[in-house]
């Protein structure tokens, strides 16, 4: 994502504004027009707040009694402006400027400084567009999702056939979906390659996506390289890595697939812990794919992140014979 998409997301936003704006005072032309006692009263409202503003600045020997008068005789006039709304049945609300979003009032900024989730979509949403994630997700969903491809046979010890087992998984994923803001469930798809797991890490994002939930999608490879700039060459840091890194954290939702096949090292385990700890801390949603199996998990990484990850995460076991080659 270079400089000039930010400047276009940016300019959207005050777009955004400008509108809203306009039809608030559009509101209030139509509102004046058709009763003109508003006009007087918010016109004489408007005159005792400025004298208002005087006092204090005046500060005359009885400035707390005419400060009082005039409070009175503006709540005089706001109880006569509202049983104007009243007797005609208009919103309360209704010359306020209504933004698309409220958070941060179409800004893309909340009062802390902080971005806000709606411009997180728009960042994440830019950044699937460039990555031709989005075709991706068009042909991998739950509404493509095919469960006659698993076999419905016993598969080596496992209690449940593939098919069976795949019934449990798109269970806990579609529940995962649907109660996404009322849960801190984070998942782990584990299971040898051709299983299915990059599909459903797929299908769970097309859905959040399609609900305006932010989600941001790295392979445990890409993860480090991102981390790896961001650390170690700042000064050349690309403005796409830049919002990658902080995504990483602001996200609604990280995907991290592939796990194990990332550079490993105590460098990167110490950031996958980072990663994974600061996101269980503000309860930013995660989930994990790898071809490990949770024994090689426990000799690959740290017990640090091996016990965040089990004891945080539903495991999902993935097996059966590879589609990849299935006839």
């Amino acid at each position: 994502m270079n400089k000039q998409i930010l400047e276009n997301i940016m300019t959207d936003y005050n777009n955004k504004r400008l509108r809203a704006a306009r039809s608030c005072d559009v509101r209030k032309q139509k509102l004046y027009e058709q009763f003109p006692d508003l006009v007087e009263t918010d016109t004489q409202i408007q005159l005792l707040n400025v004298k208002l503003s005087k006092l204090f600045l005046l500060k005359p020997d009885n400035l707390n009694e005419q400060v009082l008068n005039l409070k009175k005789e503006i709540e005089e006039l706001k109880n006569k402006r509202k049983d104007i709304y009243k007797k005609n049945s208009i919103p309360l609300n209704y010359l306020e400027i209504q933004y698309e979003c409220n958070k941060c009032n179409d800004t893309g900024y909340l009062s802390d400084g902080k971005k806000c989730s709606c411009l997180n979509r728009q960042i994440i949403n830019n950044l699937y567009t460039m990555s031709n994630m989005v075709h991706m997700l068009d042909k991998e969903n739950f509404n493509t999702f095919d469960i006659t491809v698993f076999s419905n046979e016993v598969y080596k010890n496992e209690k449940l056939t593939p098919r069976q087992n795949m019934y449990y998984i798109l269970e806990i994923s579609e529940d995962f979906c649907s109660n996404f803001h009322d849960t801190n469930m984070n998942l782990l798809l584990y299971g040898s390659a051709g299983l299915g797991k990059t599909f459903m890490c797929n299908c769970i994002a097309n859905a959040l996506i399609n609900r305006e939930i932010s989600v941001l999608y790295q392979t445990a490879f890409s993860l480090v390289e991102i981390i790896e700039n961001h650390k170690f060459n700042k000064q050349n840091e690309s403005e796409e890595n830049r919002i990658n890194y902080d995504m990483i954290f602001e996200c609604d939702l990280l995907i991290i697939d592939d796990l194990g096949t990332e550079v490993g090292n105590s460098f990167t385990n110490a950031e996958l812990f980072n990663i994974i700890n600061e996101r269980l801390i503000t309860n930013k949603k995660i989930i994990i794919s790898t071809n490990l199996s949770l024994e090689q998990m426990r000799d690959t990484y740290s017990d640090r992140i091996t016990s965040r990850v089990f004891n945080g995460f539903v495991p999902l076991k993935f097996y059966g014979k590879d589609l990849r080659y299935k006839n």
